[in-house]
């Protein structure tokens, strides 16, 4: 009989995207956050599919989770990882975040979601219940920052 102690538990990979989207309103940002199915303010995210590249799972599961339909990937952000256990499965999980422009306003979240908010920066910072994707949402806000004095040199060097 095998020593129970020894036996190795397999652990599972699970590849996820999300983002960090964003829009502009009276030139104030707003973040998106949503509610997940735990009650906790986390950003859009959603395991990839087959075939499927990080930026186009991105897009599918905001789209998907917030009914948002006009979206600008920006850039990447890069990645967190952890681990969790679903029942007694140990999983290794890696996310791949990307900054996001939504075009558009109106929410509609799905059944899966419990709410969706457009909200400030610092409520953002606030809110955001997972401390892993506190430095995405910094790097976030550097980059829109960045973006938009780009932009804002561009017009002033025409």
């Amino acid at each position: 009989m095998k020593n129970p102690s020894r036996t190795k538990n397999k652990i599972n990979l699970e590849i996820s995207a999300g983002g960090v989207v964003f829009r502009k309103e009276k030139g104030e940002i707003k973040i998106l956050l949503i509610k997940d199915s735990y009650g906790r303010w986390a950003l859009p995210k959603g395991k990839t599919e087959k075939g499927e590249t990080m930026i186009s799972t991105a897009l599918r599961e905001i789209r998907e989770e917030t009914g948002l339909k006009k979206l600008n990937p920006i850039d990447s952000l890069g990645q967190i990882k952890y681990f969790y256990r679903l029942n007694s499965q140990l999983i290794f999980k890696v996310v791949h975040y990307f900054l996001v422009e939504s075009l558009s306003k109106k929410l509609a979240p799905n059944e899966e979601i419990k709410d969706a908010q457009w909200i400030s920066e610092e409520e953002a910072l606030k809110r955001i219940a997972y401390r892993n994707t506190y430095s995405i949402l910094k790097k976030a806000y550097q980059k829109i920052k960045t973006t938009k004095k780009e932009s804002k040199d561009e017009k002033e060097s025409y």
